[in-house]
This record gives C-alpha cells, sequence and structure tokens, in this order.
C-alpha cells in the first residue's frame, strides 16, 4: 500500500521532467543567442559575457540531465548539476556587476567545485536524496545572494521593478530551500523505476518560470535605471549632483504654496572666483565648487532645498525659518567656508558672500524673493564681500541714490550693477 505522502506526491506524473527540462533548456538557448547578439554590438558590457556564460552552462545542465535515462549516472547529474550550479553562481556575478560591483569568478564557481568534490563521496553516489538537498542548498544560497545583491542599491536607485527582481530570486531560493525536506521527508525526486515525484516536476516548472522573470526583470530594471539617469541628469547638477537651476524653481515654488509660517532664502555666491580659476585652473575651481557644495550641503537639515543655480551662486530655501534665525544659519555657513581646506590645493582659501530675504507668509512669489536676496548679496559684495546681508529695502534706497539692477529675478551669471557685473 502506497505511502499517504506518495498518494500526494505521488509518482504517477503529469508533467513530463525530462521534456520540462528541454523546452526550458530551448528557452535558455534562444535568450542567450539574443544576449551574444548584444554583446557583439556592446563589447564593453561587463554583464552580457556573464549572462552568456550562465545561459550556456544552464542549457547544457538542462540537456545533460533531461537525458538521465540513457546518460551515465556522473555525466547526467554530477556534470549535469553541477553545470546548473555554475550557471545560478555566474547569474549571481552577472547581476554583482550590473550593479557596478567587482565580479568574482571564484565566488561563482565555488559552488560548482565544492559539488564535484562532493560528488566521489558515498551520500551522493548512492543516495537521490542526497544529491536533491545539496543542489537544494546550493541553488538557494546563490539565489538568496542574487536577491541581496538586488536590493543593495534600492536606496540609491529607487527602480520599480528590483522589488520583482528581488522577489524572483527569494521565491527561487525558497523553491530550493523546500526541496531539501521534500526530497528526505516525502518522496524522493526519482524512483527506482525513473519515475518522478510530482513535487519535483512542480519544482522544476517553476523553477523555470522564476529564471525567465529573473531575467526580463533584470533587463527592465536596465531600461527603468537609463530613464531614471536621463531624469536624474535633466534634474541635477552634473558637478556637484545638487538640484539645478529647473528643479530648483519648481520644488521652490511648490514648498512656497504649501509652507505655512513663511520662509527665509539665502543666496551664496563664491568671492573672487573667477580670480581663483584663473591662478589655480579650472580643475582647481571645480574642486573648490564641489568642496562648497559639499560642505554646505552637509549642514542642511531635511527639509530645505539646496541648489546649484549658477556658475558659482548656490541657493537655499528654509521653510518656516524667520529672518534672524537664517541670518544665525548663514553667519556658521560663511565661518564653515572661511575655514574649509581644500584637498590638494592647501593655499586655497574661498570665502562667501551671503544675501538672506524672508517670505513672512505662505503665497510669497519666488521671482520676488530671489530680487530681494540678490539685492542683499550685492550689498554684501559692496560692503567688502565674505559677509552675510539681509534684505532692507530702506537701506538699499539710501545707498548713495544708485538705483541696483539686477539681470535676472533669478541670476544666471552673476550680480549685475549699471550694467557691470560684480565679480
Amino acid at each position: 500500500m502506497p505511502r499517504p505522502s506518495e498518494m500526494i506526491f505521488g509518482m504517477d506524473q503529469t508533467l513530463h521532467l525530462p521534456t520540462l527540462m528541454v523546452v526550458h533548456a530551448l528557452i535558455t538557448l534562444i535568450s542567450t543567442v539574443v544576449t551574444i547578439y548584444m554583446w557583439l554590438r556592446y563589447r564593453g558590457s561587463r554583464v552580457l559575457p556573464l549572462l552568456v556564460a550562465a545561459g550556456v552552462a544552464g542549457c547544457v545542465a538542462m540537456l545533460l540531465h533531461a537525458s538521465r535515462e540513457t546518460l551515465p549516472l556522473t555525466v547526467s547529474s554530477g556534470v549535469g548539476l553541477c553545470l546548473g550550479i555554475l550557471a545560478v553562481g555566474l547569474f549571481w556575478q552577472a547581476v554583482v556587476a550590473f550593479e557596478g560591483g567587482r565580479v568574482s569568478i571564484p565566488k561563482a564557481s565555488a559552488g560548482a567545485l565544492v559539488w564535484m568534490l562532493l560528488w566521489f563521496t558515498p551520500p551522493l553516489q548512492h543516495s537521490v536524496e542526497a544529491r536533491t538537498a545539496t543542489l537544494g542548498l546550493f541553488v538557494a544560497a546563490y539565489c538568496f545572494l542574487t536577491a541581496r545583491e538586488t536590493l543593495a542599491r534600492a536606496k540609491h536607485e529607487p527602480l520599480p521593478s528590483r522589488t520583482v527582481a528581488a522577489v524572483a530570486n527569494m521565491l527561487r531560493g525558497f523553491l530550493w530551500l523546500a526541496a531539501v525536506p521534500l526530497s528526505i521527508f516525502v518522496a524522493p525526486p526519482y524512483a527506482a523505476d525513473g519515475a518522478t515525484a510530482h513535487w519535483f516536476a512542480y519544482i522544476a516548472l517553476a523553477n523555470s518560470m522564476l529564471i525567465v522573470l529573473s531575467l526580463v526583470s533584470l533587463l527592465i530594471v536596465a531600461k527603468e535605471r537609463d530613464e531614471w539617469r536621463y531624469r536624474l541628469a535633466s534634474e541635477r547638477d552634473p558637478l556637484t549632483n545638487l538640484a539645478n537651476r529647473r528643479t530648483f524653481v519648481t520644488e521652490a515654488n511648490e514648498i512656497l504654496r504649501q509652507t505655512e509660517g513663511g520662509a527665509s532664502l539665502l543666496l551664496f555666491d563664491i568671492d573672487h572666483f573667477k580670480t581663483v580659476n584663473d591662478t589655480y585652473g579650472h580643475a582647481a575651481g571645480d574642486q573648490a565648487l564641489l568642496a562648497f557644495s559639499r560642505a554646505i550641503d552637509q549642514r542642511m537639515p531635511k527639509g530645505w532645498l539646496f541648489a546649484r543655480i549658477g556658475g558659482e551662486e548656490f541657493a537655499c530655501l528654509m521653510p518656516r525659518m524667520s529672518a534672524q534665525q537664517a541670518i544665525a544659519v548663514a553667519e556658521n555657513l560663511r565661518l564653515a567656508i572661511a575655514d574649509m581646506v581644500m584637498p590638494g590645493v592647501e593655499t586655497l582659501r574661498v570665502t562667501v558672500s551671503i544675501g538672506i530675504c524672508e517670505a513672512p507668509e505662505r503665497g510669497t512669489g519666488l521671482d520676488t524673493l530671489l530680487a530681494s536676496a540678490d539685492a542683499a548679496l550685492y550689498r554684501a559684495k559692496a560692503d567688502g564681500r565674505n559677509c552675510v546681508r539681509l534684505y532692507e529695502p530702506s537701506a538699499l534706497l539710501s545707498e548713495a541714490g544708485q538705483a541696483l539692477v539686477v539681470a535676472d529675478p533669478m541670476p544666471r551669471r552673476g550680480l549685475v550693477r549699471m550694467g557691470r557685473r560684480i565679480a
């Protein structure tokens, strides 16, 4: 009388495993041929050759194991399953390369090497349960490593398909982990007469589907990454990676529209920046911009908007910040910049002039704020630079009766007075 487990997971199969493996091998072969074509077009890729190697190893592994009834056990299971483990390891390293990590072929092939060493021990030679359990552990480990690699950069690249790719690999890992107790406590994958247990056939089918899903989701992640990077390039300054002018205008208008209690705007202009470029070179000028932006950005709490809006000009919008609070913040930032040492150019020192304007209530226009902060920044320049000035209309009107002309409400190339730029 058959065991209850055999009645549920019996050997009277509805899925013919060798046929399933051959079909999967053909699908793998087609995807590998497509990958080879892509590799020939993009020779510099680190990912594609690993995917090709994984595809070839997986295809051969499927064909060898599908022929287990005609080939020697050492070839069909020993070599075949060894190549299967190698294929999973290579796919893991392809994902590592895709995420910008360092590829390690020894790590990819470690599981296959250990399998071949274990193959010559009695348990794997004589026990199909031991072979299935060992295979399941190796494949599950590589699948979990692949899922972890996929999720590791989710914070830096929030792409929707990352979750799909990670889940596909995790499900595949759990699937092969389940094969361990099933093969030991329920029914062996193969009976003495060669029949396949139902559970093993279904695991093989699900495994094939998850492999396809993993590969497709990886391609979708690649497409999403390109789109995300293009969008990021249009929104960020390429040198400092801060928000650019267009992003600042869009987000600042939204903040001003929604924020209760007003806000304060700071405009920064690095003093004598043209002299820095002329004296130390443009490379040193770029270093100064990077060091300046990082020093300020590191001191920006969440909710403040900091952007590079021109050559050496930066802006910071601080919601719910009064003018007096903004002055204290600006003074601290000015002192931090004055004490900053430029990496590689120790003799270079930079200072910054800062203009401040307060928006007393919600709905204040950004153009108005920028023009006012720009006027305060001009006053800081006129007062000798390396200082902070708050926008005060009465003080500006009393300055020698001279009109202050601003070339643009949001300066692109600096401040202009009487048609001439103030450096």
